[in-house]
């Protein structure tokens, strides 16, 4: 190794016990604040700072981090709370609706205006209910259209992100066109119910709307509300 490689490794470890000496001893700069006036920063703008200016401008951008931080937290927070209002108020209604043409009118209109939805679809699956004989747009899937859907059905979970166009086609008929993003909700009593009750799909023009990285719990407790009252008028 040579003299200039072995100054560098010196160096080096000169630095570390300094930086280390300095985090063990915050106080240092106090107890010798004439070397405060003497140290100087480059500054991102150009020139230089000193010392002082430096941790001062460090201290107000982590506040304005932090700030950011907190109005998104009281921002999920007021969306989070709204989303739970909206959501017992559908609940309570599913309870009181006494017929299942009821419970299907609340379906649709309270998940497109209280949830912001830009069409919204459901599909039954093996009923013979005299309601439904009149909208076979509901239940007369082909096989060839239920094998579309075989995959989300299987995984027994709701499904977020951009859909392909034979099942927003499939879902949303007339609504297709404009759909970008969408949840699309298996309804089941349980993940462990063997009967699936039919599918739920929200549709939103914002492809940003429903992402496939985004939590599904709500749409989860959404799933087994709607099984459950489905399966009063089902079975």
């Amino acid at each position: 190794m040579s003299i200039q490689q072995e100054n560098s490794v010196d160096d080096k470890d000169l630095e570390h016990n300094i930086v280390r000496y300095l985090r063990n001893h915050p106080d240092f700069f106090e107890n010798h604040l004439d070397l405060l006036a003497d140290m100087i920063l480059p500054h991102v703008h150009g020139g230089t700072v000193s010392l002082v200016e430096r941790q001062v401008s460090v201290l107000r951008e982590q506040k304005d981090h932090y700030r950011q931080q907190l109005q998104q937290l009281v921002s999920h927070a007021e969306k989070n709370e709204k989303l739970s209002e909206h959501f017992n108020s559908l609940v309570l209604a599913l309870l009181d609706a006494p017929e299942l043409a009821d419970v299907i009118e609340i379906i649709n209109l309270r998940i497109q205006q209280d949830f912001e939805a830009d069409a919204v679809a459901l599909r039954l699956f093996n009923t013979d209910h005299p309601y439904l004989r009149e909208r076979p747009e509901m239940v007369d899937w082909s096989e060839p259209v239920l094998g579309v859907f075989e995959k989300i059905i299987s995984s027994r979970r709701p499904l977020c992100g951009t859909l392909p166009p034979v099942q927003v086609e499939a879902l949303f008929a007339e609504a297709a066109e404009g759909i970008q993003s969408a949840a699309l909700i298996p309804l089941l009593v349980n993940e462990q119910s063997k009967r699936c009750y039919g599918l739920l799909a929200i549709g939103s023009q914002d492809a940003g709307r429903f992402r496939a990285d985004m939590g599904t719990l709500f749409l989860s407790h959404l799933s087994k509300v709607l099984a459950r009252v489905l399966s009063r008028h089902l079975e």
